[in-house]
């Protein structure tokens, strides 16, 4: 099941709940003072990439200046 996050209009209460697919994910009651609460949408993380190897390794392609074993 998705954990949601949400804050309250009324306090400002953050927090965060379990619920299934089929419940209402955009609103829900903030546990602290009874206000309604609207769903809070974060950005994803970033993903970075270190190295030379991710290329060549995680895809099997090599831009050539690596030392890789590669797959033909």
């Amino acid at each position: 099941m998705p954990l949601y996050e949400y804050k309250c209009t009324k306090c400002g209460n953050d927090y965060e709940v379990i619920k299934g697919f089929s419940e209402d994910a955009d609103h829900d009651v903030c546990p602290r003072c009874s206000g309604e609460a609207a769903r809070v949408f974060s950005e994803a993380p970033a993903v970075v990439y270190h190295g030379s190897g991710y290329y060549c390794t995680d895809h099997n392609k090599c831009c050539g200046s690596c030392s890789h074993a590669h797959k033909d």
